[in-house]
C-alpha cells in the first residue's frame, strides 16, 4: 500500500499490514493513489508517482 507523509509529503510503499496499521494510526500518514507508467506490457511502479 502507498502512503504519504502529510507533513513532508513523501509517498512509501509499505507491504507490511502491521506497519500500515501503526503507521495509519499516527496520523502523519494516509493512504495515496500512485499513477503507473505503462511500457509495453508491463506497467511499474515509480515511488515519487513520476
Amino acid at each position: 500500500m502507498w502512503l504519504q507523509n502529510k507533513k513532508t509529503g513523501l509517498k512509501w510503499f509499505v507491504a507490511d499490514k502491521d506497519h500500515i496499521k501503526r503507521l495509519m494510526k499516527s496520523g502523519d500518514f494516509e493512504p495515496v493513489e500512485v499513477e503507473t507508467e505503462e511500457k509495453g506490457n508491463r506497467k511499474k511502479q515509480t515511488r515519487d508517482g513520476k
